[in-house]
């Protein structure tokens, strides 16, 4: 499964060289099943614990979130971390990222949205790194029983990444329920589309989409001037 993801991967290393010019990163990645608040905000620093997913006989440490370098002491431990937050935490640490990183876990995007718009339209280069699912019912052999609307779903979100444009993603993002029947989900590319939606990005790049293991993955890159 490793050499399967090794494209991903490589993609993931390349769409990330490119947050090293920000002044701070906000890492988006979907709140836990069950969650009540529409949002939870994780404060630089934060020891993210790396909770297996599955059973394992390994111990993995947790990961602190970046913070600045001035401040020296560690942030809290997230004992019950987000997946995504854990997958964004440790994309930061392989890319080595010594810039402050603010992680959300997104229930409600509108909320969310509302929460950072005061962030977006501030003259401080602030990046965000955007963690989602795609569809994991690609194929008899993905996680999810299979789904041929999968395909569909997953190539709506590719072209809007590849086009830069928040309205078509916010449209292919637009049925969350219809995302769940899918395992996906995209409640942080909402948020992505709502804040870009007060200027759309000058160039994008969408630099990896397929299905290696019966789930879909996307990597794209936006950016704006400034």
């Amino acid at each position: 499964m490793a050499a399967r993801l090794q494209p991903v991967v490589m993609a993931c290393r390349a769409a990330l060289s490119a947050l090293q010019g920000a002044d701070s990163i906000v890492l988006l990645a979907a709140g836990r099943p069950g969650d009540e608040a529409p949002f939870r905000e994780l404060p630089v620093g934060s020891a993210i614990a790396m909770t297996p997913v599955r059973r394992t006989d390994h111990s993995v440490p947790a990961i602190n979130l970046p913070t600045v370098p001035a401040l020296t002491a560690p942030g809290p431990l997230v004992a019950d971390p987000a997946v995504g937050t854990m997958v964004g935490a440790a994309l930061l640490e392989d890319a080595s990222c010594k810039l402050p990183v603010t992680a959300v876990e997104v229930v409600d995007s509108a909320a969310t949205a509302n929460m950072l718009f005061p962030i977006a339209r501030s003259s401080e280069r602030v990046a965000l790194l955007v963690i989602a699912d795609g569809a994991a019912c690609h194929g008899d052999d993905a996680p999810g029983r299979r789904d041929d609307r999968s395909s569909r779903f997953d190539a709506a979100v590719a072209a809007a990444l590849a086009a830069g444009s928040p309205v078509d993603l916010s449209s292919a993002c637009a049925d969350p329920a219809f995302a769940r029947e899918l395992l996906a989900s995209v409640e942080p590319l909402d948020v992505l589309a709502r804040l870009a939606g007060i200027a759309p990005p000058v160039a994008a790049d969408l630099l990896y989409a397929d299905a290696p293991v019966g789930v879909g993955y996307w990597v794209g890159r936006w950016r704006w001037r400034g």
